[in-house]
């Protein structure tokens, strides 16, 4: 019910005292004080606590997610000056080496606990997780009792209408006090049941004769309808959804911090993968200029044509491009993976090439099949498809009420003051009820069934979006699978690769001495053990990750607090 304005008469012509009793204003003084208490921090805390208590009240329904996973806080800015200094000899890198000699060395796991403390798309996601927290607490605040309330001070002279009176030598005035005031709550219950109620004052005070006028108001309303928005599962739909929303939210945070660790993983050994083939790289640069050197000396004794010498000064050159590219790439995924991690692109930060040297071709220790079997069962995609079914079956019982007769049953309540009253209360004798029945037939539902027939299809759609899921869960582990198969038959003939091009380098180098090699031979031969040894680094790396994403795609890689992985059925070895 709105306010109601006080009645005022046009004049009361009396002469006396014109001071405003404020005494009656302190309620609402008060009332304004204990308001503006309410900073924007007080709103920051409580908003905090409410959308913690949600998200934590859905953790443990969800794996791999903890409560301290999805905080918010900002971190402090990164400080790597506890890391060990790197003192290796890196004058492969050339002009570079200045820039890494005594940087610090960051290992993987160190990247990793520090890609999920301060890198931006991890707090991207936590904070996504959050607002959707948000969202829901809102939800829920709509099916509890809203309370409001409201209310004004005036205060009036008016002598516009008085006249001289004899004897007199001011004109009176007629002075008024007027405070308004309402109070209330609506309430939307599980049922559909809408209740308000209102309760409006006005006071009206004259402050010459201490004269005063109450009109107080008490409205009570409720509406249930039985039919068409009737029913806890209509009324719940929008908070149950936001309650599954939520949900759905933890479970793709569970996935993405598998995805971030593996991707983490994945640059690291890149990065390490890239410095090694600079590494590579200079070393046949370096064999290139000792062989240009050699050939120079056969040439002057005339047992070599220039042509023989030149061909080996061009693949010096084209060795030294290859070499200085290579660190030009290094440098930039390496920057980038400053990035990734939340680290600042100035700070002098090198990897640990140890990683690289542990890594190992070990063979998964379950079966294909088997991996298919847990994966359906663990996987937090598959369970979110299969709730998604769920719900758009609800909303079909949904729909199916709005296509429904509209009949509510209504209730009002509505006692006031007296007339004229000058005590601030209700004469609860000045009542009045009222009860009605409305009607709504179904002569207008085009809308309505719309929505029904497109709940319908949106039910077949989440049916084939979850066979879909389940499909690509078993592609998922097949491709694993086959990338793990892949890169240990790679891995070995990688190993012979450079074996044979070892023997046929030193072979060639051989002849060379003794005045017999050929110097397309002897570039053939360094370029074949190079292309043999990045590919030897690159099929370990790859067989690696892929049995690191086998356990991500089999739904048991579990991420640590430090970001370090373990696997759910036993631990992976390091």
């Amino acid at each position: 019910m709105r306010e109601t304005e006080s009645e005022r008469p046009k004049s009361f012509p009396v002469q006396g005292n014109r001071c405003l009793r404020w005494r009656w204003s302190l309620p609402a003084v008060g009332s304004l004080m204990i308001l503006s208490s309410c900073t924007p921090d007080i709103y920051h805390t409580r908003a905090d606590t409410e959308a913690y208590s949600t998200i934590f009240q859905k953790t443990p329904a969800v794996e791999n997610v903890s409560d301290e996973d999805v905080e918010i806080t900002l971190p402090d800015p990164v400080d790597l000056s506890s890391l060990p200094r790197n003192n290796d000899d890196v004058g492969f890198l050339g002009k570079v080496s200045i820039d890494e000699k005594g940087a610090q060395t960051l290992q993987l796991d160190g990247a990793l606990e520090t890609g999920i403390t301060h890198g931006r798309e991890y707090l991207d996601e936590k904070e996504r997780v959050f607002l959707s927290a948000l969202e829901l607490t809102l939800a829920r605040f709509r099916l509890s009792p809203v309370f409001f309330g409201e209310g004004g001070l005036n205060w009036a002279s008016d002598s516009r209408n008085s006249q001289f009176r004899q004897g007199a030598t001011d004109l009176v005035s007629t002075n008024t006090f007027a405070r308004t005031g309402s109070g209330g709550f609506n309430w939307l219950y599980r049922t559909g049941a809408r209740v308000s109620a209102d309760f409006t004052r006005d006071f009206l005070r004259f402050t010459t004769g201490n004269r005063s006028i109450n009109a107080s108001d008490l409205a009570v309303s409720v509406v249930q309808p039985l039919l068409q928005g009737g029913g806890t599962t209509v009324t719940m739909e929008a908070l149950t959804q936001e309650e599954r929303n939520l949900l759905y939210d933890l479970r793709e945070f569970a996935d993405f911090r598998r995805f971030f660790v593996v991707d983490i993983v994945s640059d690291y050994y890149e990065v390490l993968q890239s410095k090694d083939q600079v590494k590579n790289n200079y070393a046949a640069y370096r064999g290139f200029i000792k062989s240009v050197e050699r050939e120079e000396g056969l040439a002057d004794e005339g047992l070599r044509t220039q042509s023989q010498l030149g061909r080996l000064r061009q693949a010096a050159l084209q060795a030294e491009s290859r070499w200085i590219d290579s660190i030009r790439r290094y440098q930039t995924q390496l920057d980038q993976f400053k990035i990734t991690i939340g680290v600042p692109v100035d700070d002098k930060i090198v990897l640990d090439d140890r990683e690289l040297a542990r890594l190992r071709i070990d063979d998964p220790d379950i079966t294909r099949e088997e991996a298919v079997k847990i994966a359906l069962v663990t996987r937090p995609d598959l369970a979110t498809s299969a709730d998604r079914v769920e719900d758009a079956e609800r909303r079909i019982k949904v729909a199916k009420n709005g296509l429904l007769p509209g009949l509510d049953i209504s209730m009002d309540y509505n006692p006031r003051s007296d007339q004229g009253d000058t005590t601030p209360g209700i004469n609860w004798d000045r009542r009045r009820w009222e009860t009605s029945l409305d009607l709504d037939l179904p002569l207008d539902r085009k809308a309505e069934r719309n929505i029904y027939r497109a709940s319908l299809i949106f039910l077949d759609r989440a049916k084939r979006a979850d066979d879909l899921a389940h499909d690509q869960a078993r592609l998922d582990i097949y491709d694993g699978w086959r990338a793990i198969e892949q890169a240990k038959l790679n891995f070995r003939v990688a190993e012979t690769q450079v074996e044979v091009a070892n023997r046929r380098l030193e072979e060639q180098i051989l002849l060379a001495e003794l005045g017999r090699g050929d110097a397309q031979d002897l570039v053939d031969a360094q370029n074949d053990l190079l292309s043999a040894q990045n590919q030897r680094t690159s099929t370990v790396v790859s067989h690696t990750l892929a049995r690191l994403r086998l356990w991500r795609d089999m739904g048991i890689l579990y991420i640590g607090e430090d970001g370090t992985w373990v696997k759910k059925l036993r631990n992976e070895p390091r």
